[in-house]
């Protein structure tokens, strides 16, 4: 019995530490190019917008997100500070990118 009571103990402490360790809906995946930023998000997050900020605080680009998975080029851009932008209903999800010279 008092075996059960500690494996019943267990599970729920395991069950209630759960979310606190879950990880954030967008995982940004670095690639080679310096000048992409490469990123997948959770399946809840695909329709999200997506948009790209510079330092000035005008929008570059918004875009929806219709896969898990987007590639953002810098090659095209000034040099200089971007924040990148993910919102889904009440989730929002910021990234900061800095296009150096090259």
């Amino acid at each position: 019995m008092k075996a059960l009571v500690k494996v019943v103990t267990l599970i729920t402490l395991i069950a209630i530490t759960l979310p606190a360790l879950a990880n954030d809906p967008v995982d940004v995946i670095y690639s080679r190019n310096e000048t992409q930023v490469v990123f997948k998000v959770d399946r809840t997050m695909v329709g999200a917008t997506v948009e790209v900020i510079s330092e000035s605080g005008t929008t570059i680009t918004a875009q929806r997100l219709l896969k898990r998975r987007m590639v953002i080029d810098f090659s095209d851009v000034r040099v200089g500070h971007y924040t990148i932008v993910v919102t889904k209903d009440n989730q929002v999800q910021k990234f900061e990118y800095v296009r150096n010279w090259r």
